[in-house]
């Protein structure tokens, strides 16, 4: 019993001694590396006054700008809008990869971003056409309600920054405002019990008018750029003026979110975007089929406009970076900034435009976390 009782303190002795070697071996960073991916990062400790990001609806965006970060840091984006992509059959699921969306809001903490979950239907796979019956009244939003929830808890769980319950919520109710109303307000006490994070709703224009009392943020997308920004700039700014006046007579004592607001200057990676040539043939508007199709110049010249226009009115800017509306790699990258607007914003942004380079210093280089 004696000896038994030897060896058992000799191997436990043993145990201690190769668990504090393999310790040492092992830096602080690689010992996190070796732990369970699923692990949470908490976000970092930004002090943020203007939202600048970047919206990616699908998995495809969010690795592209993963194998991005060091730029995306360099141009000043605070937070990575990450879409949560759901489809529907006789219910409601996320069709991507549920644990790679759950480590990407990891690795943009990680590497100093803040992420905001976006519960995405609104793509072709999603199962849902606005023309179908169930798309008449509540019944599709009933049945989102549970994945809504479930992903609010996991947003609260990983400390993300911002939730919004639905993307494009039109495509849910078509033409039934006060269904998206009713919804709005039903699901909004539930989100609040279980996530402490900043709620936004998205509306898909703002003459779209919705009972959204008591959230954070209104979430503006649609707004987009044509080409009649060459010949009648003056057209393109009343566009962005009517846009914002709308903002602020629908949604008044609101906090404003630009989302998605963009200029389409192609390729197409996707075969459904509306605004892309293939798409445009034969609209019922007689639009020409590159009425949307701008060149990198006219694109720089809408986001020069659109942020001298809305700067003063809006929280921030959520900007699409999916194939065929992205930034990177663009003439207007190598534009020389101006230096006589917006002096207290340094150093911040992203877009490789010259609207973004003439608004600051710092819109196509550098980062300065304590002015963000």
């Amino acid at each position: 019993m004696k000896n038994k009782l030897v060896a058992l303190l000799v191997f436990a002795a043993a145990a201690l001694i190769l668990g504090f070697c393999l310790f040492q071996m092992f830096p602080a960073s690689q010992q996190e590396e070796l732990s369970d991916k699923s692990a949470i990062v908490r976000p970092p400790a930004l002090n943020i006054t203007k939202y600048k990001g970047i919206w990616m609806p699908a998995i495809r965006e969010v690795r592209i700008a993963l194998n991005d970060i060091d730029n995306l840091r360099l141009d000043g984006i605070n937070i990575a809008a990450i879409g949560i992509k759901i489809c529907k059959n006789s219910e409601f699921y996320v069709c991507e990869d549920e644990e790679e969306l759950r480590n990407s809001v990891n690795e943009f903490h990680k590497n100093g971003i803040k992420t905001f979950l976006v519960m995405n239907p609104a793509h072709p796979d999603s199962g849902i056409d606005p023309n179908m019956p169930e798309a008449s009244g509540k019944e599709l939003f009933d049945n989102l309600t549970q994945l809504v929830l479930e992903w609010a808890g996991i947003s609260e769980k990983y400390g993300v920054e911002m939730f919004c319950p639905v993307n494009e919520p039109q495509m849910m109710s078509y033409g039934n405002e006060k269904d998206v109303s009713d919804w709005a307000q039903y699901i909004l006490p539930k989100i609040r019990k279980i996530y402490s994070g900043r709620i936004a709703f998205e509306v898909q224009g703002a003459e779209n008018r919705y009972n959204l009392t008591g959230y954070d943020y209104i979430a503006d997308g649609g707004l987009t750029c044509t080409k009649d920004i060459v010949e009648h700039p003056e057209w393109i700014e009343r566009l962005i003026e009517e846009e914002m006046a709308a903002l602020k007579a629908n949604y008044p004592g609101h906090k404003y979110l630009f989302f998605g607001a963009g200029a389409f200057t192609g390729p197409d990676y996707y075969w459904w975007e509306p605004v892309a040539p293939e798409n445009m043939k034969n609209n019922p508007q007689g639009w020409p089929e590159d009425f949307f199709n701008l060149s990198f110049e006219s694109q720089a010249d809408f986001y020069d406009m659109f942020f001298n226009i809305t700067w003063n009115s809006t929280e921030g800017y959520i900007i699409p970076v999916y194939k065929g509306w992205e930034y990177r790699n663009k003439p207007a990258e190598d534009v020389e900034p101006e230096n006589h607007c917006f002096q207290t914003v340094d150093v911040w942004f992203w877009f490789n435009s010259c609207c973004l380079a003439k608004k600051t210093a710092g819109f196509s280089r550098g980062y300065t976390e304590a002015t963000l």
